[in-house]
């Protein structure tokens, strides 16, 4: 952890809102994109952002800074999205951003849109540990080092879960490419 962490975690564990809401500020873009990756929606990832930040208040006794506080506040997140999603099972996951080509035509444009929902549909099918490397590797673009240290596995899980993931994500994508072609 960085020097300046240390003191607002050690002043926010005393009590000190101040450097607790400096401490929020510092990860809150990025908590809110994986947020808005895992739930799809806007309104979503505002909710679980929130239940974030008051389970880190809450558990911010237990945090023994032996990771940076933003590893920590991802795993929460991670958690309270599972929990989530456990309830209400269908959850979408946007992987790729809606951008449209200008250069496409109406109907090459439309194709495109509907491979990308496809993509979307796919990995929103995929089990937990594929969407969790998947969205850590190709969104975050973190290494496998970091994927294993943040997912408290081996890197050589990381590896074949990447694999698998594509391979299935292919499987399922091919599929729409044949059907539409």
């Amino acid at each position: 952890m960085a020097e300046e962490e240390v003191l607002l975690v050690a002043k926010a564990k005393k009590g000190d809102l101040e450097s607790f809401g400096k401490l929020l500020a510092s990860i809150e873009a990025k908590l809110f994109r994986v947020a808005l990756i895992l739930c799809g929606e806007r309104e979503t990832a505002k909710d679980l952002l929130q239940e974030t930040f008051l389970a880190i208040y809450q558990s911010l006794s237990r945090f023994s800074g032996k990771s940076s506080f933003y590893t920590y506040s991802y795993c929460i997140l991670l958690h309270l999205y599972h929990k989530m999603r456990r309830k209400h099972r269908k959850i979408l996951i946007p992987l790729l951003e809606n951008l449209r080509a200008p250069t496409l035509s109406p109907a090459k444009s439309f194709r495109k849109e509907e491979k990308k929902e496809k993509v979307r549909q796919a990995i929103a099918k995929l089990p937990s540990p594929f969407q969790e490397v998947i969205i850590l590797r190709y969104l975050e673009e973190l290494t496998y080092q970091e994927i294993a240290r943040n997912l408290k596995i081996r890197e050589g899980t990381v590896k074949s879960r990447l694999f698998k993931a594509k391979k299935l994500l292919r499987g399922q994508v091919s599929t729409f490419d044949k059907r539409s072609g």
